[in-house]
């Protein structure tokens, strides 16, 4: 019973962890306070520390010095209709701090006004990533609630080439969380746990490139490419020094946050006060390995000779199309408001038929199927905002207001077991609302 204990104790120090953890938002809604209002497009038209995410080449329009602080927030309303299933599906708010800096080099010569920097952070306010380990039939949605935050941080760096063409670098860093958790008795026979965590980094690689086409200024063709972004989770829990039984090193990981490589290809109509942008995006998500791991890990046999197998789901491919806009009115020389709007939809990485998983019966003391409770849809959404431009005070300030409405729209997902039988069908539903304020400060 002590070793028993001591495991528990373990579980304690994981569910601890995952109440810590949550991930990233830029996937899901963009970045930045003007781009985010403009249906999340930015490629060909993101200005200062938003073009990290949307496109580095951008960097190189940066002409002055600018920190901005922001705080933006999403509520989820998600369920999952049908036999079996609580109807409304848990998901916590995601909430955090935007920080962004604007750095021109000041080259001199043929250099000058051809080089930026621009750096972008996003800190939740009370996590850091979130991995949470649930049975697969518990009723979850898993692209959604726990994508939502994550401690981030981008980098770009942008120079203006010539001829109207521009090109950039740049890099993304997510924190993943690593460690152990170890059961054993002291000298006196007491049972205790020693819980070590470490946070680790890592990094994909960002490119992009913008064309002026030639014979009208105003038009201009952006390219982005984004590598692979993942975040795993993975602490062992060790109760090898509990008992003479042999117990497995228990194995909990899997994937608190995956952004997939994806490409987008943008052609805006940039003004001074006016910009129109329509946006492609293909994203990579079927070489998404899932969301869980095996428990038990085993040296020989393969996957599954110690333990169950998460189910092997065949995600899909996904597509989106953005369009924004922004019109400016001057209302006093230094002095523009500007007024955003946008939307765009975007297809689900979840298959309509998912498979089966397996449990282990204590009564029959055999493996039997259970039903794999996944659920996505495609998402509809229509985003607003303004934005106060401020030249005249001492140091210049940008102002930014930004709101998001996602609408899930209703799909049927079903799963079945080996020999074809429906073990669960649910229809997936629901709305996510956004918001978000930044403020920039020039000098």
């Amino acid at each position: 019973m002590r070793w028993v204990l001591a495991l528990a104790l373990g579980g304690a120090g994981m569910i601890a962890l995952e109440a810590r953890a949550e991930a990233s938002p830029e996937d899901l809604f963009g970045y930045g306070g003007r781009t985010s209002a403009m249906g999340a497009t930015g490629a060909a038209h993101a200005a200062g520390y938003e073009t990290a995410w949307h496109n580095p080449a951008l960097a190189s329009t940066i002409r002055r010095n600018k920190l901005t602080l922001g705080y933006g927030g999403a509520v989820f309303a998600l369920a999952a209709v049908g036999d079996g299933l609580p109807g409304r599906a848990p998901a916590q708010p995601a909430k955090g701090i935007v920080i962004g800096a604007d750095i021109p080099l000041p080259f001199g010569g043929k250099l000058r006004d051809r080089v930026g920097i621009a750096l972008a952070f996003y800190t939740p306010t009370d996590v850091i990533v979130r991995g949470r380990v649930l049975y697969p039939e518990t009723t979850q949605f898993p692209l959604l609630g726990d994508r939502a935050q994550s401690l981030a941080i981008r980098g770009g760096l942008g120079a203006d080439i010539a001829y109207g063409i521009r090109a950039g670098v740049g890099f993304a860093a997510l924190a993943e969380i690593v460690g152990t958790v170890v059961a054993a008795t002291d000298v006196t026979g007491r049972v205790g746990t020693r819980v070590e965590n470490q946070l680790v980094a890592t990094y994909a690689p960002v490119a992009g490139i913008t064309w002026d086409l030639p014979g009208d200024s105003k038009l201009r063709v952006g390219v982005t490419y984004k590598g692979k972004l993942d975040a795993r989770f993975q602490v062992v829990v060790d109760g090898t020094k509990l008992s003479s039984i042999a117990i497995p090193l228990l194995n909990i990981s899997g994937l608190a946050q995956y952004d997939p490589a994806q490409g987008a290809v943008e052609l805006a109509r940039v003004e001074r006060l006016n910009v129109l942008a329509v946006q492609l995006v293909y994203k990579q998500w079927s070489a998404f390995p899932g969301v869980l791991e095996p428990t038990v890990a085993c040296s020989e046999g393969g996957a599954g000779a110690c333990g169950l197998v998460p189910p092997r789901i065949e995600w899909r491919d996904t597509a989106a199309v953005r369009i924004g806009a922004e019109q400016g009115f001057e209302l006093a020389p230094g002095v523009v408001l500007r007024g955003r709007g946008g939307g765009f939809v975007e297809t689900s990485a979840l298959p309509p038929a998912v498979p089966a998983s397996e449990a282990f019966d204590v009564a029959s003391k055999s493996m039997v199927a259970v039903p794999t409770r996944y659920f996505d849809a495609t998402r509809v959404v229509v985003t607003t905002g303004v934005g106060l431009s401020l030249d005249a005070p001492l140091p210049p300030v940008d102002l930014d207001l930004f709101a998001q409405y996602h609408l899930l729209v209703p799909r049927t997902v079903t799963s079945r077991d080996g020999a074809g039988a429906v073990l669960s069908r649910g229809e997936a539903s629901g709305h996510v609302k956004v918001f978000g304020l930044t403020a920039g400060v020039k000098f």
